[in-house]
């Protein structure tokens, strides 16, 4: 059958779904490869978190009533080694065990690369036996960044808030898989609530925002595998709460933020399959997959922002458990 390549569009044009086939993992039976796909799909679903935490403000001062800003937002995430890959111990598994013998390995996963296949043999030694070549990550070599990028808007509230809005409207990137992403936040500067504040070099605010993702991939058009229906669905989840410090000049400015994200991520496997192979073989299955991680931790980052009359550009840099770079262009006023 054809490879899938959900992840690739999960994570906006670069991340693939595994590179295997759905109905050979799932006959190595169905607990066994609810067990894999939650550590094969952990990284994935974490650096989603991660990544759609950033991006979300460039200075801490808030526009003025209906004041507003548009633009771009792109973000480029890296993947340290260890999280390009898991170790899979049969222990945990029924009635599987590696081909060479070993209790244990270390094996890709979504973000990975193995140098060589590595496969396990599911009642080994019995009529029922099925070998199966584990996934490899999304494509040759270890993905090591994860670009992103989005629509993003603010428009300027009373009382010293903000309100911000990204936006992806639902596209096919690839054949058969489609995303859509959407977030809001809301942004408070403190600077305003006391006349000395105001005084003060720098603006002071806080920032609550929350990120969407939802990214599809159908399957029907692959007359390899049996069954109606058939979806691989990825919904991810990304909260922010941070501080936001920055400088008051009239052109250049310097901002920075420490702030707690956190977020969770469901990876399904929709539909009915029917098994070819393996002691599942003419089973009918529905919705065999469905696997939620979830993460959270603390986050610094560090920008800078320019200013041309309505056009203003800013960079920064986060250092987080995946650490990104993010840029926007923006106009407004």
């Amino acid at each position: 059958m054809k490879k899938c390549t959900l992840l690739l569009v999960l994570l906006l044009n670069h991340i693939s779904y595994a590179q295997t086939e759905i109905d050979q993992i799932l006959e190595i039976g169905i607990e066994n490869a609810q067990r894999f796909s939650k550590d094969y799909f952990a990284s994935a679903g974490e650096s989603l978190v991660n990544a759609m935490s950033n991006g979300w403000y460039s200075t801490a001062k808030t526009k003025k009533l209906w004041h507003f800003e548009a633009g771009i937002v792109g973000n480029l995430s890296f993947v340290r080694e260890e999280k390009q890959s898991f170790i899979m111990n049969t222990a945990e598994y029924t009635g599987l065990t590696f081909r060479d013998g070993s209790n244990s390995q270390s094996v890709s996963n979504a973000l990975g690369s193995s140098q060589n296949d590595i496969t396990v043999v599911f009642n080994e030694g019995t009529p029922e036996e099925v070998e199966v070549v584990l996934p490899n990550g999304i494509g040759d070599s270890e993905t090591n960044s994860l670009p992103s990028g989005f629509i993003q808007g603010s428009l300027g509230l009373i009382k010293s808030t903000e309100i911000k809005i990204r936006f992806l409207p639902k596209i096919k990137a690839v054949q058969g898989a489609e995303i859509q992403l959407y977030g809001v936040a809301f942004q408070h500067e403190f600077t305003d609530w006391v006349f000395p504040l105001k005084r003060w070099p720098v603006h002071l605010s806080a920032l609550l925002g929350y990120t969407n993702v939802k990214g599809f991939y159908d399957i029907e058009g692959d007359d390899s595998v049996l069954g109606t229906g058939r979806e691989v669905r990825l919904v991810t989840n990304s909260w922010l709460l941070t501080s936001i410090v920055s400088t008051k000049f009239p052109v250049f400015n310097v901002y920075g933020g420490l702030g707690y994200y956190f977020g969770s991520s469901n990876a399904d496997v929709l539909g009915v399959y029917q098994i070819q192979k393996g002691p599942l073989r003419s089973q009918t299955i529905e919705n065999p997959i469905s696997v939620k991680s979830k993460t959270k931790g603390v986050k610094a980052s560090i920008g800078a922002k320019a200013k041309f009359g309505i056009f203003s550009a800013n960079l920064d840099y986060t250092l987080q458990n995946y650490n990104n770079f993010s840029l926007g262009l923006n106009f407004g006023w």
